[in-house]
């Protein structure tokens, strides 16, 4: 009766850690339009949306230019001195290269002492199907009530600039110009805190910072009021190809912190970007923090911010644990110290280290990783619809059963294994391999070190208390000492792996690799609860199954889970005939109206100017007059060819895309005298995307290597379709969707 009270009060031990530690995740309480007025309130910055995100604004758009004088008003009814910015920004990755004039609003506030500023950044445009209430209007209105409150609080000690950025959509243009113009701009700016969103809810991260971050972090740690960050977070973000207005300051040499909040991943870039689905709790995680560093960094002297890169992360509660990258090797080195002493007691108790058990952690992460890969392979070939977008109910029911397949997975290897070496050895085995995962991973990843560093090291304390007992209960509940800060730590991380890569292969293999580490530290916990039977595995089986087929019932399209399609009308003017263009993988109810039940699948380079693969179909040919490009200078140096274009749209496209041939050797481009060298890998196709066209047209310049003739594909483009029935509920359009465009050939 005893060894079952006990089985079951650590079941109930783990359940109530694990739920405590995704428990502190969750953003604060928001607060009420009566709160402090030196205090951030998300009630008084949501009042704000109803100005300024009801409708789509895009770059270039007549709503743009509502937006831009609603900001400059309220910044300059806050006592700021605000100005427009008409600039042009050019960003390059590769061969696809996006251009256009772009109008920044900037603000300064008067500080008292002649120091570097603050900077506060969001960006004020949206996409073209959505109207942008948290991305990035959760942004920008936490900026204004963090001024109202830092003005309610007194004088401000040093300058505080704000930068509303335009075209962050379209390519990060209002930074690039900004910071294009202000080369100098570090000796003015000390810290610049940037604000975005790529959800409507969730724990506002801070998710990147600038290079040699070891000033900024303990910084930040101190005057965050609800600090929720990783170095981890920012070691991944580098390895994407994701990008904020924050990379375009990085090379300015002015230290920077990135937030934003990512859950309800389903609604970013879409209609459901709406005040309605912002989460205040959210707004206020993010302005509550934004308010916090501000307020700290402006009393701040601010001479050398960097210093070595430092390793971060959350545990156990809203406290962020910083240390230097040295602590982080002194770590590493103690954890091979406690694993020579714990290796020294099993031999003294006349056991070794066997091959299996050195390679044990090994064989359970491939145990966890094949079973939640079968367990995935198996739903996409039995799910008769697409699976949804981002951490939706139907998402999450789904991860769970993945993550139960793994545990049992897991479990069932290491019950195997335990059958042919024993507790103390397979634990030995098992930390000795996470001894030496760990210094990899502090060799290749620095910011990731900590997921492997602090579970081993209260993994082998653990294992060396354990040692001198005899009962299996008492070694249960000395691994409880060590299971309990592995599981406050690795729970949360697994479950944001989920939101912030979404359900896809790359998530779910990530959070197996954390769940095996988390089986792997405290298996003598989990061997004396389930280990020894093989219930467990039958019956976690069972539970993710149920999860599974729930979370699969739940994938169907609904109005408050649409599904995402896309439909753009493309005519080509020197053909006189026109084509529905989708990029899906098969029509669905509504594109099946225009598309048909069986469209061409294949590249329309002639209506897309790519060899990319899509669908489509015949539309009818309305007249619509194409973009001109008319030849400016033709100039010649050496194998050098500089062009120089007049593009003009007829129709009022804000929007223009020039492709140029596979084979075209392109140095630099430019836009409206400003110029860019460039540089893409040889086999791509070169798309340049102009934005914020005004009616006069723009110039664009090119210099290419070669002196024969370059063929152009040139297109316009307007938001909108002509002339066709509104989407159902259950539908709603993807991001670079429902377009009107209309396409040429020019060559020159």
């Amino acid at each position: 009766m005893r060894d079952w009270m006990l089985r079951l009060s650590l079941w109930c031990g783990v359940v109530l850690v694990v739920i405590a530690a995704l428990g502190g995740t969750r953003p604060p309480g928001a607060l009420g339009p009566d709160a402090p007025a030196a205090s951030f309130s998300a009630a008084r910055a949501m009042s704000h949306l109803a100005q300024f995100a009801e409708r789509p604004h895009p770059i270039g758009s007549p709503e743009s230019a509502k937006v831009r004088e609603y900001l400059t008003k309220a910044l300059t009814e806050l006592g700021g001195e605000v100005r427009m910015e008409k600039t042009v920004g050019i960003h390059a990755r590769g061969r696809f290269i996006q251009m256009g004039n772009v109008q920044n609003i900037v603000a300064r506030f008067a500080g008292q002492k002649n120091r570097r500023a603050v900077m506060l950044m969001a960006h004020y445009d949206s996409v073209s199907v959505g109207p942008g209430a948290a991305d990035d209007g959760a942004g920008v209105i936490s900026i204004l009530e963090t001024v109202r409150a830092l003005r309610a609080g007194g004088p401000l000690p040093s300058d505080l600039i704000i930068l509303l950025t335009d075209g962050e959509e379209t390519g990060l243009l209002g930074a690039a110009g900004f910071v294009s113009d202000h080369p100098d701009m570090a000796k003015g700016v000390g810290v610049v805190l940037n604000l975005e969103a790529r959800g409507t809810s969730g724990p506002a991260l801070m998710f990147e910072t600038s290079p040699q971050n070891g000033w900024l972090i303990p910084e930040f740690a101190r005057a965050a009021p609800y600090p929720t960050a990783s170095s981890l977070m920012y070691a991944v973000y580098q390895l994407l190809p994701n990008d904020t207005d924050v990379s375009e300051f990085k090379s300015s040499g002015v230290a920077a912190l990135n937030f934003a909040f990512t859950e309800s991943f389903e609604n970013y870039h879409s209609r459901r970007d709406t005040a309605s689905n912002l989460d205040p709790r959210s707004v206020q995680h993010l302005g509550g923090n934004v308010l916090g560093v501000a307020r700290h960094f402006l009393a701040l002297p601010r001479d050398d911010l960097t210093k070595p890169d430092c390793v971060y992360f959350n545990w156990a509660g809203r406290g962020l644990i910083v240390y230097p990258g040295w602590a982080m090797w002194a770590l590493a080195t103690a954890s091979f110290a406690l694993l020579i002493v714990v290796l020294s007691l099993l031999r003294r108790r006349g056991e070794s280290l066997r091959l299996l058990g050195a390679l044990s952690f090994i064989l359970v992460l491939l145990a966890v990783s094949a079973g939640m890969f079968a367990g995935w392979s198996l739903l996409k070939a039995a799910l008769s619809v697409p699976l949804q977008r981002g951490d939706t109910p139907s998402n999450q029911f789904i991860f769970a059963g993945l993550l139960l397949i793994g545990s049992a997975s897991g479990a069932a290897m290491l019950r195997w294994i335990s059958s042919k070496v024993s507790i103390p050895g397979l634990q030995a085995g098992l930390l000795a391999s996470l001894v030496i995962c760990n210094a990899m991973v502090c060799l290749l990843l620095p910011g990731g070190s900590y997921l492997f560093q602090w579970p081993v090291l209260f993994g082998l304390i653990a294992l060396l208390l354990a040692l001198s007992l005899r009962t299996p209960g008492r070694w249960a509940v000395v691994f409880l000492i060590s299971a309990v800060p592995t599981l406050l730590l690795l729970s949360p991380l697994i479950y944001l792996f989920f939101v912030n890569l979404d359900l896809n292969i790359v998530s779910i293999l990530a959070a197996g690799l954390l769940l095996a580490i988390s089986l792997a530290v405290a298996w003598p916990l989990f061997h004396y609860l389930a280990g020894r039977s093989r219930a467990f595995s039958g019956i976690a089986l069972s539970l993710a199954l149920v999860s599974i087929v729930v979370g699969g019932m739940l994938a169907r399209a609904t109005a408050a889970h649409p599904r995402r399609d896309s439909l753009s009308y493309v005519v080509n003017a020197d053909q006189q005939q026109a084509r529905w263009i989708s990029y899906d993988a098969a029509p669905d109810r509504w594109t099946r109206q225009y598309l048909g039940d069986k469209p061409d699948r294949g590249a329309q380079p002639a209506f897309t100017g790519t060899t990319w693969v899509c669908l489509s179909a015949s539309a009818p040919a309305k007249l619509l007059s194409p973009s001109v490009a008319t030849l400016v200078e033709d100039r010649h140096e050496g194998n050098a060819r500089h062009l120089r274009l007049h593009v003009n749209s007829s129709r009022g496209a804000s929007t223009i895309l020039l492709r140029l041939p596979i084979d075209a050797e392109i140095d630099a481009v430019g836009w409206n005298g400003r110029s860019q060298k460039v540089q893409g890998t040889r086999g791509d196709a070169w798309l340049i995307r102009g934005e914020g066209v005004p009616p006069e047209g723009v110039e664009v310049e090119l210099q290419i290597r070669g002196q024969g003739p370059l063929h152009c594909w040139l297109a316009d483009s307007t938001p909108g379709l002509p002339e066709v029935t509104a989407r159902p509920d259950d539908l709603m359009a993807e991001a670079n969707s429902d377009a009107t465009m209309v396409v040429r050939q020019q060559s020159f």
